[in-house]
């Protein structure tokens, strides 16, 4: 591939991933409540997700990501205010949220509450990777990893399910394929455009290895409790349904293989990597 264009390529996906959400905010709605009091929420509003949430607030719909609708409807002694996040292009409802306020200094910790639902991502979700698992224990070999996940994100703590398959194709000396079903925790760190993780797991894999100096005993496979450490960087959401994420992984496997030579048995380790999206 042209270096050229392969740059171009690297630069819009980059251009994707940091680039901030905008959001237009049409006309407030209004029943019984008078047009100051909406002035001053917009106002706030604009200020506080600009501010907060690095979101850009333009002035026509047609550039916009999204649109925040605002409604302060008169009720009793109070007035209800009900914003309702919509997708521009289908129009289709991402999030509302409805308080009350009683006097004109309700409304700041209102928009406070609502500017915290801007680039929320609570929820489960699947994800798909794809990446390479390389062994460093017995020695190196490289294959292609395709990973299978369930995600549940909330607030700062992320539970993940995976299902790692390191398909059979060396890139080393010696061919090998690789199985495992994970469960990990890990905590998440607040960030504006990317978030860092780290966490811990554990599960079960197996694994196959074809070589003339190494076996797993009589065995052409081996399996067993698997241990793993992880970091990596989840990247903020643009639409606020799909996550890209990158996991760096160290994996320690305690069933061993035999150097055949020298008769020394050896536990399995190695390292994984895989840029992962999320729905």
């Amino acid at each position: 591939m042209d270096m050229k264009l392969s740059a171009f390529i690297v630069a819009v996906l980059c251009a994707a991933l940091w680039a901030k959400p905008s959001v237009f905010i049409p006309a407030v709605e209004l029943d019984g409540v008078h047009q100051d009091y909406a002035d001053k929420l917009v106002r706030w509003t604009k200020g506080y997700i600009e501010n907060k949430k690095d979101v850009r607030v333009v002035e026509y719909e047609i550039e916009s990501d999204f649109i925040l609708q605002i409604k302060m409807l008169r009720k009793d002694d109070g007035i209800v205010v009900v914003y309702t996040l919509m997708n521009s292009k289908n129009k289709k409802e991402v999030w509302t949220y409805r308080h009350m306020a009683y006097t004109p200094n309700d409304l700041i910790p209102i928009v406070d509450v609502t500017t915290m639902k801007f680039g929320q991502w609570n929820g489960f979700r699947v994800g798909l990777g794809l990446g390479s698992l390389v062994l460093t224990v017995p020695e190196f070999a490289a294959a292609p990893l395709l990973d299978f996940s369930f995600q549940f994100l909330y607030s700062n703590f992320l539970a993940s399910i995976d299902f790692n398959w390191g398909i059979d194709e060396g890139l080393g000396d010696d061919d090998f394929w690789y199985f495992g079903i994970f469960f990990s925790p890990a905590y998440v760190f607040n960030g504006r455009y990317a978030f860092p993780f780290v966490g811990a797991g554990a599960g079960w894999s197996f694994m196959g290895y074809k070589s003339d100096e190494y076996s797993f005993s009589e065995n052409l496979s081996g399996e067993g409790l698997s241990l793993f450490l992880k970091t990596g960087i989840l990247f903020k959401p643009i639409d606020y349904k799909t996550i890209f994420a990158i996991d760096f992984r160290y994996l320690y496997n305690f069933y061993e293989i035999q150097k055949i030579s020298t008769k020394g048995w050896m536990p399995v380790q190695g390292w994984s990597v895989s840029a992962q999206v999320w729905w």
